[in-house]
C-alpha cells in the first residue's frame, strides 16, 4: 500500500454503480483507492436527491434482494436493510384494466419456470436465435401475434433500455435462461444513494479518499505505454495524481477522451465511438395526496403506448415521502431507444399510459420531475450484445459498468 499524500494505488473515475464497486473491491484487496466523481453524491444513474421534500431516485428504482449490490455490501461489513414487500403482492403486471400479481398464482410459476423451459428449448438447434438476430426477428419465427410482440418491447425496455428490434435474441435468451430477469426486489429506505454511503467510509477507512465534485481530466502515459496518473480538477483546484491502477466507469468512449486516442493503438478510438450506441429511459415522478392504485411495490406493464414499469414508493418504510402524500414513479422506453427522439412526444405517449394505469392523475397528482437518461447521462451506454472487453489496449487501464461486458475474467 502507498503512503505518499498523491500516489494512491489505484484511482477509479466516476462513483457509479460500477465505480463504487470496482473502488470498495479494490480497497477490500488492499489498495489504497481514490474515487472521484464529477457530481456533489456517489451512485450516479443509481443515486437519489431532494425535490421539493420528495427523495426521488436518479434511475434505478429498486435493487436485486440476492444481487452483486448486496453481496458487495456483505463483503464490505455493512450488509443492507432492504424494505422487501409481502412476497404475493411484490410485483404486479397490468394489463389494460386488469392487475395480476407476478409473486403468486400462475405468472409466478411461469416466472419460477420459465429459465429452465427456456434452456431446455435452446438446446434444440432449430429454435435458437441465428446469429445477428433481433430478438423481434427471433420471435417472429414463432408468433407474429401483436400482442405479444408490444410484451416483448415492454419487458425488453425494462431489462434493457431498448426495443426487440434493438437487443440481440442471443443476448436476451442468455438473459432469461440464466434467470436474471426473475429476482426478488428491494427498496433501500431513504433511496438508492443510501446503498452507497457506507461504502464511502469503507473506502476511507481503508486508506482511502472520495473526491465529489472533481473531474478526471486527463491520464498522463509512461514511456512504456502504461497509465501512471491522472490530473484532476478537484473543486476547482488543479491536482495531479499518481496511480498504479485506473479504472474507469464513465463509459469506454469517455475513456478514450480522457485518456487520449494517441494513446492507444491506431483504430481502437474509432472502434470504441462506433460501438458507443446508449438506450434511453424516460422517468416521470410525480406525488398526490390522494392514493392512486393500490399495488405497494412494482407494476410491469403488459400493454401499453410506452409504459415499461412503475413503482409507488408510497409505504412508511421507503422514508421518501412527505407526510400524507404518495408518491410515485413510471418509466418508458423512447422510440427508437437508441439515437434521437422525439422528446416532446415521447413524454406524452408515457403521460397517456400513466392516466391509463393511474385513475385520478390529472385530478390529484403533481409532477414533480422528469428525468431524461441518455445520450450525454446515458440510461446505458450500449445496448446489451454490443458491449465491449473490460480489458483496454493498455495494461493497467480497465473499463467497468454501461458499455463494458458483466463477466470479469478470473473473478
Amino acid at each position: 500500500m502507498t503512503s505518499d499524500a498523491n500516489h494512491f494505488d489505484a484511482v477509479v473515475i466516476g462513483a457509479g454503480v460500477g465505480g463504487m464497486a470496482a473502488a470498495t473491491r479494490l480497497s477490500l484487496s488492499g489498495y489504497r483507492t481514490l474515487l472521484v466523481e464529477a457530481l456533489g453524491q456517489v451512485g450516479g444513474r443509481a443515486s437519489t436527491r431532494d425535490v421539493g421534500g420528495f427523495l426521488l431516485n436518479t434511475g434505478a428504482l429498486a435493487i436485486e434482494v440476492d444481487g452483486p449490490v448486496p453481496k458487495l455490501r456483505e463483503d464490505a461489513g455493512v450488509p443492507i436493510g432492504f424494505y422487501v414487500p409481502e412476497r404475493r403482492r411484490d410485483t404486479v403486471v397490468l394489463w389494460g384494466r386488469r392487475e395480476f400479481n407476478a409473486g403468486t398464482g400462475p405468472i409466478h410459476w411461469i416466472r419460477a419456470a420459465f429459465p429452465a423451459v427456456l434452456r431446455i428449448v435452446m438446446a434444440v438447434p432449430a429454435f435458437r436465435p441465428k446469429p445477428g438476430q433481433s430478438t423481434t426477428d427471433w420471435l417472429s419465427r414463432f408468433t407474429k401475434n401483436k400482442a405479444v410482440h408490444a410484451l416483448l418491447d415492454n419487458v425488453i425496455g425494462g431489462f434493457f433500455a431498448a426495443t426487440g428490434r434493438e437487443l440481440p435474441a442471443d443476448s436476451f435468451v442468455t438473459y432469461l435462461t440464466e434467470g436474471s430477469g426473475f429476482k426478488n426486489l428491494g427498496y433501500p429506505p431513504g433511496g438508492t444513494v443510501e446503498v452507497w454511503k457506507p461504502l464511502v467510509e469503507v473506502i476511507e477507512a481503508r486508506g482511502g479518499a472520495v473526491w465529489l465534485n472533481s473531474t478526471v481530466t486527463a491520464l498522463t502515459f509512461g514511456a512504456n505505454g502504461l497509465v501512471t496518473g491522472a490530473e484532476i480538477d478537484a473543486d476547482g483546484r488543479v491536482v495531479s495524481v499518481r496511480a498504479d491502477v485506473v479504472v474507469s466507469n464513465a463509459g469506454p468512449l469517455n475513456t478514450v477522451r480522457i485518456a487520449g486516442a494517441e494513446n492507444f493503438p491506431d483504430g481502437y478510438a474509432d472502434a470504441v465511438e462506433k460501438a458507443t450506441d446508449g438506450g434511453a429511459i424516460i422517468t416521470v415522478h410525480f406525488a398526490s395526496q390522494t392514493a392512486l392504485v393500490g399495488w405497494p411495490a412494482l407494476a410491469l406493464a403488459g400493454k401499453s403506448r410506452r409504459l415499461t414499469y412503475a413503482v409507488n414508493h408510497s409505504a412508511p418504510e421507503h422514508k421518501r415521502s412527505k407526510p400524507g402524500w404518495f408518491l410515485y414513479s413510471a418509466a418508458s422506453t423512447p422510440r427508437p431507444a437508441r439515437g434521437e427522439f422525439d422528446l416532446d412526444a415521447e413524454k406524452e405517449l408515457l403521460l397517456a399510459d400513466v392516466r391509463d394505469y393511474f385513475p385520478g392523475f390529472d385530478q390529484y397528482a403533481t409532477i414533480l420531475t422528469w428525468d431524461i437518461t441518455a445520450h450525454e447521462w446515458p440510461a446505458q451506454r450500449a445496448v446489451t450484445g454490443y458491449d465491449l472487453p473490460i480489458e483496454t489496449p493498455v495494461g493497467n487501464l480497465w473499463n467497468v459498468g454501461d458499455g463494458v461486458k458483466l463477466e470479469i475474467p478470473g473473478s
